[in-house]
């Protein structure tokens, strides 16, 4: 027989869901906004991990209530499942290389910036990713492997995008008013509209590769690591509506080409 609190687990698994991410990573963001604020006494690192890790730990609550103590082990499998069209491994690499390639010599050719890019340590990029891939994960994990499949049960991918945009959005909030975190310094507007673009390129990913966190998790490290080059050559503001604009038309691309129902033409997606 389930318990009262069970039951609400399994008849609003999503809404648990949700509710459980921000409140674990919002514990983890606001003392550290306070702090910045000086509001809050003092700040730690473990509140940068509580924050980043809050969708994950949620999805593992969550799928522990729904189906037991197989339930984690059923979200963390997508992270392994690796048998899918080989092209799906470099899309992620193609897209943010094109991407910050692009941004970096036309904004150089046009005058736009003036950057030091002689100078600038690329050797570190290795080492700056594999840090992304370590932090992103936690989020995909949450995102993609637990609340996106649950969402297909019962909704259109583009529904999907709308949903898991805008509430990604939200949870971010605490970042973005932090003046000590680079999302503070980016226009609301467009936070919300890379959001929502990410969104679509994001479920893209999952369903064209049967369901993996694999392309999905290489995409979002290398979007923060290329976030992370702008920031170093102090473009990231000036950078962000062209990151925004592009990323965008590839999100209005998938939309074009596969209709708002599922953005894949493999029907064991």
């Amino acid at each position: 027989m389930s318990t009262p609190k069970q039951h609400v687990f399994r008849k609003y698994p999503l809404i648990s869901f949700y509710l459980l991410a921000f409140t674990i990573s919002w514990i983890g963001w606001i003392p550290q906004t306070l702090y910045s604020y000086k509001l809050f006494p003092f700040n730690h690192y473990l509140f940068s991990l509580l924050g980043g890790a809050g969708p994950t730990l949620a999805a593992v609550l969550v799928s522990r209530r729904l189906w037991g103590k197989d339930g984690p082990s059923k979200v963390f499998n997508a992270l392994f499942r690796w048998k899918f069209s080989w092209q799906w491994y470099f899309v992620p690499l193609l897209f943010w290389s094109l991407i910050t390639t692009g941004i970096l010599i036309g904004g150089t050719i046009s005058g736009l910036f003036s950057l030091p890019l002689e100078s600038y340590s690329w050797y570190l990029l290795p080492s700056v990713f594999a840090t992304m891939l370590l932090s992103n994960v936690w989020e995909e994990i949450g995102w993609r492997g637990f609340a996106l499949p649950q969402f297909q049960k019962g909704y259109s991918d583009g529904k999907i995008a709308l949903i898991m945009g805008l509430t990604w959005s939200l949870w971010h909030l605490p970042l973005m008013l932090d003046p000590y975190s680079p999302l503070s310094d980016l226009p609301w507007g467009g936070e919300f509209i890379f959001s929502l673009a990410l969104s679509v390129i994001y479920i893209w990913l999952y369903n064209n590769s049967r369901g993996s966190l694999i392309p999905v998790t290489l995409f979002h490290a290398l979007s923060n690591t290329a976030a992370f080059v702008f920031l170093e050559l102090g473009i990231f503001e000036a950078s962000y509506l062209w990151v925004v604009g592009f990323t965008s038309l590839a999100a209005l691309g998938i939309l074009f080409y596969y209709g708002p129902t599922r953005f894949s033409r493999n029907t064991e997606s």
